[in-house]
């Protein structure tokens, strides 16, 4: 039974045999996509009298929305904490690398990084994955120099410590 277009005219796809997440648990389900939103099943039959006009096997996979923010101090051999004079071919690299993990966008962060680097406040252009933004910031938006030398992965004394 093809779905009901006096809804929408976009067609139903079921994604069968999936694993979703749900209540902190894994669950095997269906999941019922029409335009990019999932659709709640007993609507779509018993409302709208629909049903799915594509099938998809998941094949016991995991199913999860696209929506991965990180905030990492760097990945693919590229550290954000170093101070370069090219920040935007690592930028970019890591921001092509990282869709194949799910990450849709991510913020580099300094927080590590001693004061010369950490100050720089060099402009990176936001990049979602998907370059959908085009925006500029200069902020980086991280923990500030903590007051007091404390342990933390980098040695406690060093210009990164700021005197009281």
């Amino acid at each position: 039974m093809p779905s009901n277009k006096s809804v929408s005219d976009a067609p139903i796809v079921q994604f069968t045999n999936c694993r979703i997440l749900r209540s902190h648990q894994l669950q095997r389900e269906d999941l019922w996509v029409r335009e990019g939103k999932i659709l709640n099943p007993e609507k779509l039959f018993f409302d709208e009298k629909g049903s799915a006009d594509i099938q998809l096997d998941c094949k016991d996979s995991i199913i999860a929305p696209g929506f991965i923010d990180v905030q990492i101090n760097g990945g693919f051999g590229v550290d954000f904490s170093l101070a370069t004079d090219d920040f935007k071919s690592g930028i970019d690299l890591v921001s092509q690398k990282i869709l194949s993990h799910g990450v849709t966008s991510f913020c580099p962060t300094l927080v590590t990084s001693p004061p010369p680097v950490y100050h720089q406040g060099p402009i990176w252009k936001d990049h979602s994955s998907a370059r959908r933004r085009k925006g500029h910031t200069r902020s980086i938006a991280s923990a500030p120099l903590r007051q007091v030398p404390s342990r933390t992965c980098l040695p406690p004394t060093g210009p990164w410590t700021v005197s009281g």
